[in-house]
């Protein structure tokens, strides 16, 4: 029921004609464990929407990591005969997100804001920004100059 409000919440606000979502996409969906709850799954569902060209909700690999469903989660959902989902590392989303936000945040010499800066790159705000880096503990050191 929640992925369903969701994609026609997000669907609406962007103008996204998405109207049916995938027995494959739900299957991954159910298999994955969730370790961010329900904010973890919009932002999955919103970021899918931004992504999805047609009328089908498309769910790219990027989005929830093979890594980050096991074998278990593909049994109980059914799908253990999908070898595409066994994890092939230990890498949830947010250590992704973690090591993308903290790659673009070197290549901008930790400059934060303004066009050439993380938060333009990542299309975020800067305040959207500052936060994820506390929440993840990145700090500049104090030996980068």
């Amino acid at each position: 029921m929640l992925l369903h409000y969701f994609v026609q919440r997000h669907a609406a606000r962007m103008g996204r004609p998405i109207t049916h979502v995938p027995a494959a996409t739900m299957a991954r969906l159910s298999a994955y464990s969730w370790p961010g709850n329900i904010r973890e799954l919009e932002n999955v569902i919103e970021r899918a929407v931004i992504l999805s060209s047609g009328p089908n909700l498309e769910l790219p690999s990027e989005l929830i990591p093979p890594a980050a469903v096991t074998r278990h989660d593909i049994s109980e959902a059914g799908r253990a005969s999908d070898t595409g989902l066994v994890p092939s590392n230990d890498r949830s989303l947010g250590h992704i997100e973690k090591e993308h936000i903290l790659d673009v945040l070197k290549r901008t010499n930790w400059r934060i804001e303004g066009p050439n800066g993380a938060a333009s790159i990542l299309k975020l705000n800067p305040s959207t920004l500052r936060s994820r880096m506390k929440k993840f503990g990145l700090e500049r050191s104090l030996d980068m100059s």
